[in-house]
């Protein structure tokens, strides 16, 4: 496979394919397609990617690549999981930092879900272990074009004295490696390698 689709608005995971692409040495090259799909209710962002997957797959004909991810809050039972996206939408960082007024609890964390539909409709699905940190009590003023979403500027990851959107991407990267015991995008990346042999 010389180009792989990748269905997201988000310039952001682009971004981090293209990084565990170089880091697995895989060829493909990543091509993003903004397409319109749309975003279902679901308990799970695994069962978001899977029914967003179909969609792309629909609309495009081809293999395509979808992520959907989830934020989890320990103090609010997982919420907003799946609705992060939507959360982050309606009050943003500022409705975080509200929500989370007098709750010491601040341990959050995320998941990713890839879901890569092959050229013969064939579901490969890719999950990423939590990626913990803590919510801060103010919203950072510092903004990075290549944060995945808002919640770069309240999440800080465990063993960090900054916020995602303070680090540099080199210390993000060491501290997802040190963080993550399984990175689906670098997963993914090495799967895509052994299948394109």
């Amino acid at each position: 496979m010389n180009e792989l689709c990748f269905a997201t608005t988000n310039d952001g995971k682009v971004a981090s394919l293209r990084r565990a692409f170089e880091k697995a040495g895989t060829n493909a090259t990543v091509r993003q397609l903004k397409l319109s799909l749309i975003e279902p209710q679901a308990d799970t962002s695994r069962e978001v990617a899977l029914v967003k997957a179909r969609q792309a797959y629909e609309q495009t004909g081809r293999a395509v690549l979808v992520d959907d991810s989830s934020f989890h809050i320990v103090a609010l039972n997982g919420f907003p999981g799946p609705y992060a996206k939507y959360m982050n939408e309606t009050i943003g960082p500022d409705g975080y930092i509200k929500v989370m007024h007098g709750i010491d609890d601040r341990r959050a964390y995320f998941i990713n879900n890839l879901v890569f539909i092959d050229d013969d409709g064939t579901e490969h699905t890719f999950e990423g272990s939590p990626y913990p940190g803590v919510i801060t009590h103010e919203v950072s003023t510092v903004t990075d074009p290549t944060a995945w979403s808002e919640l770069f500027r309240i999440f800080m990851p465990e063993g960090s004295g900054k916020v995602l959107a303070e680090m540099t991407s080199e210390e993000r990267r060491e501290k997802e490696t040190s963080n993550l015991q399984k990175d689906c995008y670098l997963d993914f990346a090495r799967w895509l390698k052994q299948q394109t042999k």
